[in-house]
């Protein structure tokens, strides 16, 4: 009788050993899963960072022996990278969801200031504002678009 108990112990224990072995292959997978995912979604976004700077059809040696080359430079100014694509990032957001900013009152001021230098080239910066933009006030023009005529003026 004693036998046939602990026979039945014994077997208690081995179907809660392998339920419990099951549970930890279980979790295993899912944490294995979990760090494949986060794996896939940072190579799909390192991927979609080459081609936003159009450089996803270039050779992988070319952009590994490129790297390689200048990681150091990159991690001298790894701050100051951050900063210029944080810039762009947040440019390509805001044009995606069409929330472009307007100029605010320094950038009206700097465009007052824009039209003499207009004027002294024979220009006429309203005109340059309607023909370009199809705007009237400087107020209604994006941050993007005072880019556009500053760079404009540049060139005259």
């Amino acid at each position: 009788m004693k036998i046939d108990e602990l026979n039945e112990k014994i077997e208690r224990n081995r179907e809660k050993l392998q339920k419990m072995q099951k549970g930890a292959r279980i979790k295993s997978y899912e944490n294995n899963k979990e760090k494949r995912r986060k794996r896939a979604r940072n190579l799909i976004m390192l991927g979609a960072l080459f081609e936003i700077e159009n450089l996803h059809r270039e050779n992988a040696s070319t952009l590994l022996g490129f790297i390689h080359e200048n990681k150091d430079l990159f991690f001298k100014n790894r701050d100051r990278y951050f900063e210029i694509g944080g810039e762009l990032l947040e440019a390509r957001k805001n044009l995606k969801t069409g929330e472009i900013k307007e100029v605010g009152e320094g950038e009206i001021k700097e465009l007052l200031e824009l039209v003499s230098i207009f004027k002294s080239k024979n220009k006429d910066l309203g005109v340059f504002i309607q023909e370009k933009f199809k705007k009237k006030l400087f107020k209604d023009l994006t941050v993007n678009e005072f880019k556009i005529i500053k760079d404009y003026i540049k060139n005259l």
